[in-house]
Order: structure tokens, then C-alpha cells, then sequence
């Protein structure tokens, strides 16, 4: 079998043209001359400010070999071989015979999720070569943005009268002016159908937890409202995992009244939503604080099951008397979750446990909770990380909203403080058809 080669590339210059060149730069060096199949690159939010990101991708193009197939984002942060950084720009690249790939694009995904989706296997289809068995693929959506009231506001907790016009907003926002939920959901459930045999990646690209905005980078260009998607076939095996580590606190309940697409639970056990939790959480009315809210109700996400997985779904605003979810629950019955550091690292070491031993190559998608929580404990999950990788290259990106879906078991789920990795390494036969 011939080998792979894989580089990861960072920058952590303030400039963006700058930042460019150096992230492509490292990220090529392990290739030792050979032309890259693909190359993922990711940056904080910060670029925007410091030459903006065209110019990050033009940096990168004055390194990168014409014609690599390109996609990336603005994530809030990321860990690799180097180290654990909320500040800079990151790459992942890979050198390889038996592999060929394809990317595309599509437009409007908060307005038109399931026509963007459609968009971007189109494209994808027609130019990916099949010739190996081994599939998996790397989506990446414009993430939720808080929702923007008339008057320009951009609130997590919107009380009092003006909750009243904001829950009719909801919907005319997100359909007219792109901001709300990332509706990755419906993204990945397109995907899924479009591409049955290959293993899907999902990740909601995000800025520095404010969830104001976003962006999606594509070959050359930048974009906003996007899904940027990445098609890789080869005969090299992987292994797709996703863990995240909530679990039940023994409280239960039962949403009685939702909105018509299942983000927003207007009432539970048949009470006002918001009330009720927070009486079933023993809560003061005083942690609705628009400074606070994350630092509290990140952590406490609501769960339900599905394919006897409990799946989390975190409350990303609240709306009056209405809980807003980060994606649609597909239950009515209820519990409540919680989430701890411990929990957090013992997921990883879950994850690197059922892969294979013989790992080359590591992609993670991870909630930006995680990296919230532990700050600079997230270099005892780095040194997990590395002390099973060996000095080989890794990449994890922290996001907004994570999706996987299994070609082998068709499992698919969208989820919340997860942490969701593609291994390339292992036993050919366990990926082969």
C-alpha cells in the first residue's frame, strides 16, 4: 500500500495574508514535495479585522499548488499537534494516490437548507471520480446566528413585551434575513440521501461564542449563509465516533407545546417552557442575564432519545416563555442532561479507545462548550490525544452544532457538546463493501 503523507499547518500571525502563507506553509512540509489531495483551513473570527479573510485565503494561495480542492471556516477555536488556540489560523492537508476527491457549495442554508444541500451534492457528484470503497465526507454549515430584533439588537434572552413580536420574527428572520437557527439538520439528512455511502462529518462553523456571524471559505472564495462540503473516496480504511459525555440528572418532563419545526418548546408539562425549567431545576429567575446566560444554560442541555442514543439539544435562547433549541428535538418526552469537565475528557479517551490502533490520521468536530469549560485544561485532552497519536497529525476544530451519520449502520444524529472524530488507520476490511 502506498503511504500517506498528512500535515498539519499553523499560524498564529495577527495579519491574514501572512497568516495564510505560514498555515500553508507548515501544513505542506510534511508532504515533502507532493502535491496535496485536499486542504481543510480553519481561523478565528479575529481576521476579520486584521486584513479580513480574502486575504487569509490569498495568503494561502501563494503556497498552495493551484487546484487543490479547498474548504474551511471560521471556528472558535482548535487543537492539533501543536498545541490548544483560540486565536489563529489552522490546516490539514494530505498526500495520497489511491484517493480522489471533490468539493462543493451551496447558498442560502438558513432560508433554503434542503435546496443548499441539494446544491452542494450536485456539484460534489459531478466531479468526484468512485473509484475506491472507502467513502466519507466533510460538511461544514454556516452556523446559528442570534436572532437580530428590528431595532438591531442581537439578544440571547429576549423577555417582556418585545418577546411578543419577537416569537412571530422568528421564522421571517431566519427565511428573510438569514439569522437564526443553522437548520444543519435538515442539511445532514439531505446529505444522507444524497450520499448513502459515505460516512458524513458535520460541523457549524461559529465565531468566538457570540454567534453573531460566520463565515465558510471554499478554493478561493469566502462566503457567508453557505455549506462548504469536502467528498473524499480511497481505499485507505477509516472509522467514523461520536461521544459527548451528558448524562441524565433524573429529571423528566414533557414538551406539550411545540413550534411547527421543533426548535422551540413553548411549553413543558403543560406550563410556559421557561417557567417550568427553571422550576425543575430549582433555578432564580435571575440566570435569564444576557451576560451569563451561556456560562449557565450551555451546561445543562435537554435530552431524548433516539436509537436508544440520548441525544442533547442545547438551549441556545429564550424567547418569552420559550426555550429555543440548537436544533429540533424528534421526541416530546424529555430529560434533563448536565455536563462536567471530568465528563468532557472522558469522552475523549472513550473515542480514542474504540479506534483503531494503527491511526495515521485524526479529523475531530468537538462543541465549543467543551473548549469553554475546560479553557486551559483542554491541554490534558491535547496530551491524550498525542500521547496516542504518536507525532501523527491531528486536527480538532470546535463549532456550534456537530452531525455524523454512519454509512454502515445509517445511524445519523445531530448533536450537542459532542465530540465526533474520522480516523484513517485500522483493519482495511472493517470499511471495506
Amino acid at each position: 500500500m502506498s503511504e500517506l503523507k498528512a500535515g498539519v499547518g499553523l499560524s498564529r500571525k495577527w495579519d491574514a495574508r501572512e497568516a495564510g502563507r505560514e498555515v500553508a506553509e507548515t501544513a505542506l512540509e510534511k508532504l515533502e514535495g507532493e502535491k496535496p489531495k485536499f486542504f481543510l483551513l480553519f481561523s478565528t473570527i479575529h481576521y476579520e479585522k486584521y486584513g479580513g479573510f480574502q486575504e487569509l485565503l490569498n495568503g494561502v494561495w501563494e503556497v498552495l499548488p493551484e487546484g487543490t480542492p479547498l474548504i474551511g471556516g471560521t471556528v472558535a477555536g482548535f487543537m492539533n499537534n501543536y498545541g490548544c488556540f483560540a486565536r489563529g489560523a489552522t490546516a490539514l492537508t494530505v498526500a495520497y494516490p489511491n484517493m480522489d476527491v471533490a468539493v462543493g457549495v451551496g447558498h442560502n442554508t438558513k432560508k433554503s437548507p434542503v435546496k443548499a444541500a441539494g446544491e452542494c451534492a450536485k456539484m460534489i457528484k459531478a466531479n468526484l471520480r468512485d473509484r475506491w470503497q472507502n467513502r466519507f465526507l466533510v460538511s461544514l454549515v454556516s452556523g446559528p446566528e442570534i436572532l437580530e430584533l428590528p431595532s438591531g439588537e442581537r439578544k440571547k434572552v429576549i423577555r417582556g413585551i418585545t418577546a411578543r413580536f419577537a416569537k412571530s420574527f422568528w421564522n421571517l428572520s431566519r427565511k428573510t434575513f438569514q439569522k437564526g437557527a443553522a437548520m444543519d439538520d435538515e442539511i445532514l439528512e439531505e446529505l444522507a440521501k444524497a450520499f448513502p455511502d459515505h460516512s458524513i462529518l458535520s460541523g457549524c462553523l461559529t465565531d468566538d461564542l457570540n454567534l453573531l456571524r460566520n463565515y465558510q471559505f471554499i478554493n478561493g472564495k469566502v462566503y457567508t449563509n453557505a455549506i462548504v462540503s469536502l467528498a473524499v473516496t480511497t481505499d485507505l480504511p477509516f472509522c467514523i465516533h461520536s461521544t459527548h459525555g451528558a448524562r441524565e440528572i433524573g429529571i423528566k418532563c414533557t414538551a406539550t407545546k411545540l413550534s411547527g419545526d421543533k426548535r422551540i418548546i413553548e411549553e413543558l408539562d403543560g406550563e410556559p417552557a421557561v417557567n417550568r425549567f427553571l422550576k425543575l431545576l430549582n433555578w432564580p429567575i435571575c440566570f435569564l442575564d444576557e451576560e451569563t446566560f451561556y456560562k449557565i444554560f450551555l451546561y445543562y442541555p435537554i435530552g431524548f432519545r433516539k436509537e436508544e442514543q440520548l441525544v442533547p439539544r442545547v438551549v441556545g435562547s429564550i424567547i418569552g416563555e420559550a426555550l429555543v433549541l440548537s436544533s429540533a428535538i424528534e421526541s416530546n418526552e424529555l430529560s434533563l442532561l448536565t455536563i462536567s469537565g471530568k465528563e468532557i475528557v472522558e469522552t475523549v479517551v472513550e473515542s480514542l479507545k474504540v479506534s483503531p490502533k494503527e491511526m495515521q490520521l485524526m479529523l475531530a468536530s468537538s462543541c465549543f462548550t467543551r473548549l469553554e469549560t475546560l479553557g486551559k485544561e483542554m491541554y490534558a485532552i491535547k496530551d491524550i490525544i498525542a500521547s496516542e497519536m504518536k507525532e501523527r497529525p491531528f486536527l480538532v476544530f470546535y463549532v456550534a452544532g456537530e452531525g455524523l451519520f454512519d454509512s454502515i449502520t445509517k445511524k445519523r444524529f445531530n448533536l450537542a457538546m459532542s465530540f465526533n472524530t474520522i480516523v484513517i488507520g485500522g483493519n482495511k476490511n472493517e470499511r471495506d463493501r
